[in-house]
């Protein structure tokens, strides 16, 4: 794991991301283009996380449980690491023939080619949330907050997975393994794929958003299909570039999935009109069930 470079990455894609909803704000979108806008919020800035609570809406409980729930696995999966150590590959040839049938036949030797051109991928379907900024400004915080929790939730995931797992990478079965890769271990850090889950995660996390946002938007389907192809294009290039079974990326495919839908869909449990939802007050914290 190399959490200050997954970190610095994670929040420059952030920056990139506030950069273009700060430009957006100044631009004026054709209605018949994007179809009906999200409501706006008569809040001032200083209300800017409270959103126009028409499509989503943040919780103090909610949120709480969320973001703290994403910051402790992330961290665990830290502590794992240190714990666990550095994986040591003992000069052992792997034979490619001990490998299951799905994933033996899609496995490939190193490519650094491959690896970068994946890696690139990877942080274009981790910015299509920037598509974002055509909605109010008032939703600018409440966007942001869910796709900071999504993006915790997806990264605890895959490597608390990937400490336990130590799956050996395809690359391992074949002649000029990356020694840097072999030296700190990532060698052994197969299942899941970290980048097709965290592609997965920006691409269906736009998606779902844009839709709910939009749901006439002439836009709607081009956002979705642009996205999820660049997703796709990231799990394919995992697999060319040797560092990914078969089975790695259809695990971070799903993990990634779960996580870009079930974070904000969860933000739309508090406006519902029946059901348990929190209470929050400047004096008091509760429960109240709705009929």
């Amino acid at each position: 794991m190399k959490p200050l470079y997954k970190f610095i990455g994670f929040f420059t894609m952030l920056a990139v991301c506030a950069g273009a909803f700060s430009a957006a704000e100044s631009v004026s979108f054709r209605p018949d283009v994007f179809g009906v806008r999200a409501p706006a919020s008569p809040v001032a800035f200083k209300d800017f996380f409270a959103g126009s609570a028409g499509v989503f809406a943040l919780d103090p409980l909610y949120d709480g449980l969320i973001a703290g729930g994403g910051a402790a696995l992330t961290g665990t999966a830290f502590v794992l690491d240190k714990v666990n150590g550095t994986p040591v590959w003992d000069g052992t040839a792997y034979d490619k023939d001990s490998v299951n049938p799905f994933d033996r036949w899609a496995m490939r030797p190193y490519s650094r080619a491959w690896h970068i051109s994946g890696t690139v991928t990877e942080a274009l379907a981790m910015l299509t949330p920037a598509v974002l900024a055509v909605a109010d400004k008032e939703e600018w915080g409440v966007i942001g907050v869910m796709y900071a929790e999504s993006v915790l939730w997806s990264y605890g995931l895959k490597e608390t997975v990937k400490t336990f797992a130590e799956r050996k990478r395809p690359y391992m079965y074949f002649d000029g393994a990356p020694s840097d890769k072999i030296s700190d271990g990532d060698f052994a850090r197969s299942f899941p794929s970290g980048h097709t889950t965290m592609a997965f995660n920006g691409a269906v996390f736009t998606s779902y958003v844009f839709a709910k946002y939009f749901p006439d938007s002439k836009l709607k389907i081009p956002v979705i299909a642009g996205s999820m192809s660049i997703a796709v294009a990231t799990a394919v290039q995992r697999i060319l570039s040797g560092n990914h079974f078969m089975t790695d990326v259809l695990a971070g495919a799903v993990l990634g999935s779960a996580t870009g839908f079930l974070v904000p869909f969860l933000h739309t449990l508090p406006l519902a009109d029946k059901g348990l939802r929190p209470v929050v007050t400047p004096a008091s914290m509760s429960l109240q069930y709705r009929w």
